[in-house]
């Protein structure tokens, strides 16, 4: 609490030296560059226009950790740059960096880098809360979506709600789960499961709005205390908003605790400007998010910004674009036109839009037109994930609410209103989910301002309000995956083959391994550039499980990663102990044959021999695999001796060659 009040000192202290640009003076504009001989990260800003500012001031702290400490560098603000000698490879940082002028803060950045790192195969349980009303019609596509949720190394648990149940039956089931999963980390709300209510609150500052809002994060608050006794508001202009005790809304404006999940949601309920019903956008929405996920489509990696009549807002709201797509991007990659026009053609991974809204539109972003739901539902938007602001269009729990609207359609994939608060999605341009910044924007206990201007007459920061529209499981970076995983085993090891990815761009390919129990553990030390791996690490009879990924190291404006693929599955039992030496058996077949055949074993192969009946060796070779081709379609005619030797045993069995 404290540090929200220092900010909102600060910044009303700030208003005569805040430029018409507001957006960009709010913010430290960083990117960074990371070198691994020598291990150092370069922090640079860009220059920043804010009079009287003369100190950049630098915080760093390991990813996920928490709290900045105390800075680690002040550099005077004329030194766009600071090099950070003291990292490792492997390690993921965050870096805080406020431009400050004595005591005053003038603007402040973040960006999550590091050297070469790698992507967390255990993300964690997930539990997706599906309206059951679709639980047959969209069958197939939620087991696709169950099969993708998987592949990204999420264990995914399935839950059907009933849409008429109230907020506090599906969170009481939300809680059982949480009781029983190991790792519970991410909610998927798919369809119109039960909407929670909160607060008595107005973060558009209209006091026609001022009530309990739309509140998910309430989901997502396991151990926070949530009462419905005290607000007693029936003023707002829309009975949703009104809030009594014992209505089923609660009563808390900000979040009570600390959140402990991802949450967000994908809604297509009562939006009537399309032609396609719920079920239909629902439907259209998994196979888009399958389509990016398995990099059948891929954008072009820049952001847009518009910030239609509110240049001039001393809040400066595109901050929320500036601040995070320079991140991604870098400020040349950044561009300021117009929303609705550009993206109707040109494809933008990010974008971010703001101006004068109702519930349905928001003004001045349409070539100079307010952009509406209707015009959405006719249009194709061409960004995959976008940031909207506005007054009223928060709240979207409403028929044809804009950010709903948005995302139904084109290829937009997540949307969220980003002005009040700010938003954190830094730790995307290293391969987190969306999820994660979503957490970090709602969560009382983040180390990250979440505030803009505000005089105390509404609520900015850890607003119950704050929300995400679309898929939480979402990555900035996919790769096609490689495909048709097959595992082959014998006493002591598993042969693993794949179908290549489709990219002819990858460095090559990651082996994980789990058993039914376990969590995933890489097998490869250094990348697979093949299509093949032996598992040689089999200890115990168990059945085991394989993921293959394709991978590359992904370079961007906040440094180097290696970037993966969803997995491709594949699956085998020991059942005998696997010490122990078993007889050897095996089969040729198509036997007689026209001299190309195939030897199916039931162990590895040390050594196989042909020879013919006067013992001449025509064929000798060590394929060490349980199954082998060979071609002897050249040979003569006649009988031959085919003979396998393994772990000391060796077994003879005949072929006829016609």
């Amino acid at each position: 609490m404290k540090k929200i009040l220092l900010f909102t000192l600060i910044i009303l202290v700030q208003f005569q030296v805040i430029s018409q640009d507001a957006a960009r003076n709010w913010t430290v504009q960083l990117t960074a560059v990371a070198s691994a001989d020598p291990a150092e990260i370069t922090l640079n800003m860009a220059p920043n226009a804010s009079v009287g500012a003369t100190t950049y001031r630098i915080f760093r702290k390991v990813k996920g950790s928490n709290g900045w400490g105390v800075a680690i560098a002040s550099i005077p603000s004329a030194t766009l740059s600071y090099t950070d000698e003291t990292v490792e490879i492997g390690v993921s940082y965050e870096y805080q960096v406020q431009l400050t002028g004595g005591v005053t803060l003038y603007a402040w950045g973040y960006i999550n880098s590091g050297i070469e790192l790698e992507l967390n195969p255990n993300k964690g349980d997930l539990l997706l809360v599906v309206d059951e009303t679709f639980e047959t019609s969209l069958a197939s596509e939620i087991a696709l979506l169950e099969q993708d949720l998987y592949a990204d190394g999420w264990m995914v648990t399935t839950l059907f709600v009933d849409p008429a149940a109230s907020a506090s039956e599906v969170k009481n089931e939300i809680v059982a789960q949480n009781d029983v999963l190991p790792n519970l980390q991410g909610l998927y709300l798919l369809g119109h499961v039960p909407v929670p209510y909160s607060g008595d609150l107005y973060p558009d500052a209209h006091t026609d709005h001022k009530g309990a809002w739309p509140a998910d994060v309430y989901y997502a608050d396991l151990h926070g205390n949530w009462t419905d006794v005290s607000v007693n508001n029936t003023d707002a202009g829309n009975a949703r908003n009104h809030n009594v005790p014992g209505d089923g809304k609660f009563d808390q404006s900000k979040v009570p605790s600390t959140v402990e999940l991802q949450v967000s949601r994908v809604d297509f309920h009562d939006l009537t400007v399309f032609a396609e019903d719920e079920e239909e956008l629902l439907r259209n929405y998994l196979n888009k998010a399958h389509e990016f996920k398995t990099a059948e489509y891929v954008p072009t990696e820049r952001g847009l910004i518009d910030q239609g009549g509110f240049t001039g807002m001393p809040e400066g709201f595109a901050q929320n674009g500036f601040r995070n797509f320079v991140d991604f991007f870098g400020t040349e990659e950044v561009y300021e036109l117009d929303y609705w026009s550009t993206l109707n053609g040109n494809d933008y991974l990010w974008s971010y839009g703001c101006g004068a809204g109702g519930y349905t539109s928001v003004a001045d972003l349409n070539a100079g037109s307010a952009l509406t739901s209707t015009s959405i539902a006719a249009g194709f938007g061409e960004s995959t994930f976008t940031m909207l602001f506005g007054s009223y269009f928060g709240d979207w729990d409403v028929q044809n609410n804009v950010m709903r609207t948005a995302v139904a359609n084109g290829r937009t994939l997540a949307c969220s209103w980003a002005g009040r608060p700010n938003w954190h999605y830094h730790s995307m341009a290293t391969g987190e989910n969306i999820g994660y910044g979503v957490r970090q924007s709602q969560d009382l206990d983040s180390d990250y301002s979440s505030l803009l201007l505000g005089d105390g007459t509404f609520v900015t920061g850890e607003g119950v309000h704050v929300a995400q529209i679309g898929d939480p499981s979402l990555r900035m970076y996919y790769i096609i995956p490689p495909s048709e995983v097959l595992v082959e085993n014998d006493v002591t090891l598993a042969n693993l083959t794949w179908t290549a990815s489709a990219d002819g761009t990858i460095d090559g390919y990651n082996v994980y391994r789990r058993t039914e129990n376990g969590l995933w553990a890489k097998l490869n030390t250094e990348i697979v550039t093949g299509t093949s791996f032996v598992d040689e690490s089999i200890t115990e009879p168990e059945t085991y499980i394989y993921l293959v990924k394709a991978v590359k190291l992904k370079t961007n404006a906040s440094g180097t990663f290696y970037n993966e693929s969803l997995g491709s599955v594949g699956t085998t039992t020991f059942y005998a102990d696997v010490n122990a030496i078993q007889p050897i058996e095996f089969a040729i077949y198509p036997n007689p044959s026209n001299g190309i055949f195939r030897v199916k074993a039931n162990t590895k192969i040390d050594l196989i021999t042909v020879t013919g009946i006067d013992g001449h060796v025509i064929y000798s070779g060590s394929p060490a695999y349980m199954v082998t081709d060979i071609n002897l379609d050249q040979v003569e005619s006649g009988v031959y001796f085919v003979t396998l030797s393994s772990n000391g045993q060796q077994l003879t069995q005949r072929v006829v060659i016609y």
